[in-house]
C-alpha cells in the first residue's frame, strides 16, 4: 500500500464525494450550539466549514441568522469554541481562540456587534451566565490538559519552540494540566475562582450565589470516571462534595432559583457522551431523585424555568426531546423521530420560549439543518445542504432501523443501509461504533467514512447496536460491563446471520471495521468466527495490559473489563485480540493517529504483529497528526479511501 494515496481512483473518487457533501471553501456544511431567544429575532450558531481545501482543516465561527430563515450571517473571523446566549436573550457570549498558543478570548456580543473582549490562560471548554445576567463563569482548561477522546484524545501543546531535538516531557505534575473555573463580570479581567487540587470537568450557576460542578481530586482525563458532584461558592470558591455516583456524571446544570441541580448519571465509557437517568440534587438536602422520562436516556439538560427541565435523548431508533415538571413530577414528550437524528455526538437541544426547541437535525440522507420545534412540529430555519449534495447522496443507499434476536434472546437493535435497487445477496461491512457505551443513529453519511461510498457500489452497510449500546436503559448499557467483547460479540454476529437469513447479504462477502471500541471489536471478532473476510481496525486496542499502562484513560479498561490489570491472566488475556488474531488469517489493515492518547498507536502495532504472524496481508497505516478514531482532514477522506481499496482487494466480487 504506497504511502501517498492521492492518485489512486479510490482517493479520486472519496475526494470528489466529499467535495459534493461538504464545498470546501467556505460553505457552512455543519452547525452546533443553535440558541435563540422567544423575543430575539435572530438564531446564533458555531457554523462548520472547509475556508480553504481539506489540507486547511475545519473551521469553526459565529453566525447568526434569522429565526424566520434566510441566509446565514458570519460574525467573526476567530476559530470559536464556545456561545452562551443570556438569560434575557440580550448578550451572546463567546469563547474563542486567541493570537498567541494556550491563550483563548472571552467575548460578549450584542445585536451582531461585538462589545468587551478579554484574555484567558487556557482553552474555554465552556461558558453559563448566572442567572440574573451579571456574570459569566468560564471552565478553563490548562494548555498541557489532555483532550477527552471525541476530541482528538491527544495532550495540548502551548508550543513548539526551540531545537527539533529537545524531548517531549511529560509529568504528572504542573498547574497547566488542570481545569479551573474562571469567572468575568462584563469588565477587567477574568478573575480564577478555583484551585488545584479541585479539578472542573462541568459547571453551571445554580442561583447566583452557588456553581454546581463535575469535579475530581485529579486533572488526569482517567479521573473523570470517579468524579463527583461539588457545590461552589461563587465568591470564595470554597467547594463541598455533594454526590459521590457509582458510575459518571454529566450535563450538570443548576436552575435558576437555586432550588435544584440537574444532571445525568449514567455508566459511561466516554466523557463526553454520558447518556442516562436524569437526576435532581436538592442543594440543602442532599436528596437525589431520578426522574422519570419516559423510556428516553437522556443526554442533554436545559432549565427552560425554574420548575420545568428541557430534556433531549434517545429511545431504541428514535431521539426526542422533552421536559420535566417538577411540580407535576411528570414528563410530556414534545417531539420524537426515528427519520431524523440531532446533534453530532449526542442528542441535543436547547429550549426557546415556553414550549419550543432548538437544535441541528439531520439523516442519512439529509444534510444538516436549523430546526425548530412548535407545538410538537419541526420546522426548518436553514438548510446547511452544498448546492451539489443531495445528487450525491441520490446515489449512497437509503438507511432504515433494523432489530434482530440475540443468542439468549434479547432483542437487539441497529440500523442497515441498503444499496439502491438491490435485488439479491451483497457484500456487506460491518460497521462498530465506538464507546462502547454509545450508539448508531440515523445520522449524516459524511459522518460514516467510507460507508455511503460503499454503498454507491452495491455493499450493504450493517451498524449495529450491541449490549452496551445507549437509548435502551440502564440495564442494556450495564451489560457490557465486565463482558467486553463476550455477549457483544455474539450480538454482532447474530445480526450478521440475521442479514444472510433475509437473502441480503453474501455470507463469503463480508468485511468488519470501527474505531476506537469498534477498532477493538474489528480486531476481536475475526478471532472468534470465521464470518469475516477482511478487518480494519481503526483506532484499537490490540492488548490490554499495555493499553493500561499507556494510554490516558486506565480507569477505562479496569471498569469495563471489570478485571485487575496486574493479575496474570483473566479478562486482561482473554479479551485481547493481539493474543488470539495470530490463529486466525485475515486480511487486516490497521490505521491509527499518531498522537492519540486514548489508544495509543502501539496498540495499532500489536495488532498488525499479530496479523502479520498468522500469515495473513497486513498494512500498518499511521498518521503522524492525527488524534483518536483519525478524524481530522485531509487524515479522514484517506482512511475511507485506504478502506475502498482494501475491500476491493480483499472481499472480492461475485464470480
Amino acid at each position: 500500500m504506497d504511502r501517498d494515496f492521492r492518485s489512486s481512483p479510490d482517493f479520486v473518487d472519496t475526494h470528489a464525494f466529499y467535495s459534493a457533501l461538504l464545498a470546501p471553501g467556505g460553505h457552512v456544511y455543519g452547525a452546533r450550539m443553535l440558541c435563540g431567544h422567544e423575543n430575539a429575532a435572530h438564531l446564533h450558531f458555531l457554523g462548520q466549514s472547509f475556508e480553504g481545501a481539506f489540507e486547511d482543516g475545519v473551521s469553526s465561527r459565529l453566525y447568526r441568522v434569522a429565526r424566520q430563515g434566510g441566509s446565514a450571517e458570519r460574525l467573526n473571523d476567530r476559530e470559536t469554541r464556545q456561545i452562551r446566549l443570556s438569560p434575557d436573550g440580550q448578550t451572546l457570549a463567546v469563547a474563542s481562540a486567541g493570537d498567541e498558543a494556550g491563550v483563548d478570548l472571552i467575548e460578549t456580543w450584542s445585536d451582531g456587534r461585538l462589545v468587551a473582549v478579554q484574555l484567558v490562560p487556557g482553552r474555554i471548554e465552556q461558558i453559563d451566565w448566572s442567572p440574573d445576567g451579571t456574570t459569566l463563569l468560564l471552565v478553563v482548561a490548562g494548555t498541557g490538559a489532555d483532550l477527552a477522546g471525541i476530541h482528538g484524545g491527544y495532550t495540548q501543546k502551548s508550543g513548539a519552540g526551540g531545537h527539533a531535538w529537545l524531548p517531549e516531557v511529560r509529568s504528572d505534575e504542573g498547574s497547566d494540566l488542570w481545569r479551573t473555573i474562571w469567572t468575568w463580570e462584563g469588565e477587567g479581567g477574568p478573575k480564577r475562582l478555583t484551585q488545584p487540587p479541585l479539578n472542573v470537568w462541568e459547571a453551571s450557576w445554580c442561583g447566583n450565589g452557588l456553581i454546581a460542578a463535575i469535579a475530581s481530586d485529579h486533572h488526569s482525563e482517567g479521573a473523570w470516571y470517579k468524579a463527583h458532584l461539588s457545590l461552589i461558592d461563587a465568591a470564595s470558591g470554597a467547594a463541598t462534595k455533594v454526590f459521590q455516583p457509582a458510575d459518571q456524571l454529566g450535563s450538570v446544570k443548576g436552575a435558576p432559583d437555586g432550588r435544584h441541580v440537574a444532571f445525568v448519571q449514567a455508566f459511561c465509557s466516554d466523557r463526553g457522551l454520558v447518556s442516562g437517568l436524569l437526576s435532581i440534587l436538592d442543594p440543602k438536602t442532599g436528596t437525589i431523585e431520578t426522574l422519570d422520562t419516559r423510556g428516553i436516556d437522556a443526554s442533554s439538560v436545559e432549565w427552560r424555568s425554574p420548575t420545568v427541565i428541557h430534556f433531549a435523548g434517545e429511545r431504541g431508533h428514535q431521539i426526542a426531546t422533552g421536559d420535566y415538571d417538577l411540580e407535576r413530577s411528570s414528563a410530556t414528550e414534545s417531539w420524537s423521530s426515528s427519520e431524523l437524528t440531532n446533534s453530532e455526538w449526542v442528542p441535543t437541544s436547547y429550549p426557546i420560549g415556553e414550549s419550543g426547541a432548538l437544535f441541528v437535525g439531520e439523516s442519512y440522507a439529509r444534510a444538516p439543518f436549523l430546526a425548530e420545534v412548535v407545538s410538537g412540529v419541526l420546522r426548518e430555519v436553514a438548510s446547511l445542504a452544498a448546492p451539489t449534495a443531495q445528487d450525491a447522496m441520490s446515489r449512497c443507499g437509503a438507511i432504515e432501523p433494523f432489530a434482530w434476536t440475540a443468542p439468549d434472546g434479547m432483542e437487539i437493535q441497529g440500523w442497515v443501509v441498503r444499496p439502491k435497487d438491490a435485488s439479491g445477496p451483497t457484500p456487506l461491512l460491518v460497521d462498530v461504533h465506538g464507546g462502547p457505551i454509545s450508539a448508531h443513529r440515523n445520522s449524516w453519511m459524511a459522518r460514516k467514512r467510507s460507508a455511503p461510498i460503499l454503498a454507491s457500489r452495491g455493499w450493504t452497510i450493517f451498524f449495529p447496536n450491541p449490549r452496551g449500546s445507549t437509548g435502551r436503559g440502564d440495564a442494556f448499557a450495564r451489560a457490557v460491563k465486565g463482558d467486553m467483547g463476550g455477549a457483544d460479540t455474539h450480538d454482532i454476529i447474530a445480526g450478521v446471520d440475521a442479514l444472510i437469513a433475509k437473502g441480503w447479504v453474501d455470507a463469503k462477502r463480508i468485511a468488519v471495521t470501527g474505531t476506537s471500541y469498534g477498532g477493538f471489536m474489528s480486531a476481536w471478532l475475526p478471532s472468534q468466527t470465521d464470518r469475516f473476510a477482511a478487518a480494519i481496525p481503526i483506532s484499537p486496542v490490540g492488548n490490554w495490559y499495555s493499553q493500561h499502562r499507556t494510554t490516558q484513560i486506565p480507569e477505562f479498561d479496569e471498569i469495563m473489563l471489570d478485571a485487575s490489570p496486574w493479575a496474570e491472566g483473566g479478562a486482561y488475556f482473554t479479551r485481547s485480540p493481539a493474543f488470539y488474531k495470530q490463529k486466525t488469517k485475515v486480511p487486516t489493515l490497521v490505521m491509527a493517529g499518531g498522537i492519540d492518547r486514548s489508544t495509543p498507536v502501539g496498540q495499532a502495532e500489536e495488532c498488525h504483529f499479530a496479523a502479520v504472524r498468522s500469515g495473513a496481508p497486513s498494512s500498518l497505516v499511521i498518521y503522524p497528526k492525527a488524534g483518536h478514531s483519525v478524524r481530522s482532514y485531509p487524515e479522514y477522506l484517506d482512511s475511507a479511501a485506504r478502506i475502498l481499496w482494501w475491500l476491493g482487494k480483499y472481499v472480492r466480487p461475485a464470480e
